[in-house]
């Protein structure tokens, strides 16, 4: 699915003696429609369409379902919210698509900067494009603008704020904010003025995950409203902070003491967009299992069948984040699953597939699971732990009853630019998160609809039910 582009097309000059925001900001506001190369806005056509099955797939869950209660709510609009027939504010729609979005763990995701981007930058984007009635090449550029900022914070903050912060809500905040700020047709005063509204609302505890409630989703869904309304504050001429990246009470300042500063601004306006090497989830799972699960795939075609009384042991090796969020071998609730190395290898190697129905009550139940996750046990690997966060792989050793050691690495998992899904693959994937919601039956419409999107004068309406 992701495509190399290269940039050829007109990119704005950086003036190097800015502050970080402001060069943010000049970058943001100096690109025109059309400055974007076709390669990618088809790409990112395709992230709207992979972004678009996820919030619908997330509609008839608990949390779903909570935020459809929430959101039918609030007052009406004409921004599209996802399960309700009638539209809601910009803010209310962007924070109920992409808190749904954010429900099923399979939504996009940027290794280096260890962000979901669509779940936040999408649904602003969308938003704001609705309501000026802006077209889809528009739309598709805010998007690839909002994906960019989103993913440099990202790739500045360094690996001890992702042991406390949550980056899709953290960084994806300063991505939602420029691209409804780009729609919005902020100058470059205003776009410093909503980059900084937006930093100071960053916020996303992984404290969540100890019980596992349904934070997470708050998260996504707060970053993308927060965005927007950074950028419609600023319209109006509401300051904010110079200097919130960099300042001695900033962002970076408060949250990433081990951070890479640099990484926001190098290479910007001269490297490639970073949108096409965002990867793509085949599983419904925290990305940090993915590995695991292709490893335990793997085995799993290796064997045929397995039994789980031939399973001795099962070890997993591979970097710290694998273990700070997913070292779980005794998951109680459909999250703590979702959260579980041990519960997505264990499911993968047994069954050879890892589903949305697999996280359900009586599969977390099955007592074949159970037992290989009892005979499972992971670990740091320090070389695969000095991969990360370039790369997020594991190793998977299984021994079996019979003396039998059988190994597999995965060090790119499935939807990874090394490993991409094909456009049928991503199609099908769209599909299947359909079934079983409002949205059945109505595939080909959205798939004719999103292969055209860059030339549709007009994206009002698209996600109405």
């Amino acid at each position: 699915m992701a495509v190399t582009a290269d940039l050829k097309a007109h990119r704005p000059t950086v003036p190097e003696e800015a502050s970080v925001t402001e060069r943010l900001a000049e970058f943001v506001c100096g690109i025109r429609p059309g400055d974007v190369p076709e390669a990618v806005l088809e790409s990112a056509a395709g992230y709207v369409l992979d972004w678009l099955g996820c919030p619908i797939a997330g509609l008839p869950s608990a949390p779903g379902r909570a935020l459809l209660k929430h959101t039918s709510q609030q007052p009406d609009g004409v921004i599209s919210a996802l399960g309700l027939s009638r539209g809601r504010s910009p803010q209310v729609a962007a924070f109920h698509n992409g808190a749904v979005s954010h429900i099923t763990e399979m939504d996009d995701v940027d290794r280096a900067s260890i962000i979901h981007p669509g779940a936040v930058v999408i649904p602003a984007a969308l938003a704001l494009a609705e309501l000026l009635e802006r077209g889809g090449r528009e739309l598709l550029t805010a998007v690839t603008l909002g994906y960019e900022i989103a993913i440099r914070v990202g790739q500045s903050v360094g690996k001890t704020h992702y042991f406390h912060w949550h980056n899709t809500s953290t960084c994806g905040v300063f991505g939602a904010a420029a691209a409804a700020g780009w729609l919005l047709g902020l100058d470059r005063e205003q776009m410093v003025w909503a980059l900084g509204n937006a930093g100071t609302q960053a916020s996303g505890l992984w404290q969540f995950i100890q019980d596992g409630t349904m934070s997470k989703h708050l998260h996504a869904g707060r970053a993308a409203s927060n965005g927007v309304l950074a950028a419609e504050l600023a319209e109006c001429g509401f300051s904010g902070a110079r200097q919130i990246l960099e300042g001695s009470q900033g962002f970076w300042a408060a949250t990433a003491p081990d951070g890479d500063p640099g990484a926001v601004t190098r290479g910007l306006g001269k490297d490639p967009w970073k949108l096409p090497g965002v990867s793509i989830k085949p599983y419904p799972s925290c990305r940090h299992t993915h590995a695991a699960v292709d490893a335990a795939l793997a085995l799993h075609r290796r064997l045929g069948q397995v039994r789980p009384e031939q399973v001795a042991s099962l070890e997993i090796e591979g970097y710290k984040s694998t273990l700070d969020l997913c070292d779980n071998p005794d998951p109680n609730s459909l999250y703590a699953a979702k959260f579980s190395v041990h519960y997505t290898a264990a499911r993968a190697l047994l069954d050879g597939h890892l589903r949305l129905d697999d996280f359900e009550d009586s599969a977390r139940a099955d007592p074949r699971i159970r037992l290989v996750m009892a005979r499972t046990s992971a670990r740091v690997d320090e070389r695969l732990d000095a991969l990360y966060p370039t790369r997020l792989p594991a190793r998977l050793t299984l021994t079996l009853q019979d003396g039998r050691r059988l190994t597999e690495e995965v060090l790119d998992a499935k939807g990874d630019p090394e490993c991409q899904l094909t456009r049928a693959e991503l199609e099908s994937k769209f599909s299947g998160l359909l079934a079983g919601t409002p949205y059945q039956g109505r595939e080909q419409r959205y798939l004719g609809e999103l292969r055209d999107l860059a030339s549709r004068t007009n994206v009002r309406g698209l996600l109405a039910l």
